[in-house]
């Protein structure tokens, strides 16, 4: 019952686009296996926050947000409408799965091990969830009021490149579930 409810509130997710594209086929691959049902997703996020304190979210202003790989000039146009400290952060990609016992949450894990996800573990013994995070990562501040103090085009070719790396290991760690 626990597993119908959660492939139910997925198809209705999916209907309502509320899943990242990229991450759908990952997700129907594991919950293709009846000892699995995925919970939560993200495909990785890149995004531009503007905040008077590093840490302080109540005061902080989303100024962009990207689930896949934008394009420099949006990123840019973001960044330019900063006017206390902006930042720039990239979130891996993440899945939280139901496993039918803890030897299948175990595999989970070995699976994340074989495809290079150092970040992978145990969250709740209740129904056996395992957290699956991508571990590649960046928040660097990007601009100081109307200073630009970094090379902007550089650091967005390192973040595009961390998140397509993490992402290829998503994909690895899904060929798992098919073997």
């Amino acid at each position: 019952m626990y597993r119908k409810s959660k492939l139910r509130s997925f198809q209705l997710a999916k209907e309502r686009k509320e899943v990242d594209e990229w991450m759908i086929p990952i997700l129907n691959k594991i919950n293709n296996n009846d000892c699995y049902v995925t919970l939560s997703s993200c495909a990785g996020r890149l995004a531009v926050m503007d905040m008077p304190n590093f840490g302080n979210k109540g005061e902080a202003i989303f100024l962009g947000k990207w689930h896949d790989i934008p394009d420099q000039l949006s990123v840019k146009k973001a960044i330019d409408r900063g006017r206390r400290t902006t930042w720039l952060i990239l979130n891996p990609p993440i899945i939280h799965i139901a496993c039918k016992n803890l030897e299948y949450a175990r595999n989970v894990l070995i699976f994340s091990q074989k495809a290079g996800i150092r970040r992978a573990g145990i969250i709740s013994l209740k129904n056996f969830v395992v957290e699956v995070c991508g571990h590649e990562r960046m928040e660097i501040p990007v601009r100081f009021g109307k200073t630009l103090p970094i090379d902007l085009e550089s650091v967005l070719k390192i973040a595009e490149m961390k998140l397509r790396r993490s992402r290829e290991k998503f994909l690895r760690f899904s060929e798992m579930f098919e073997s």
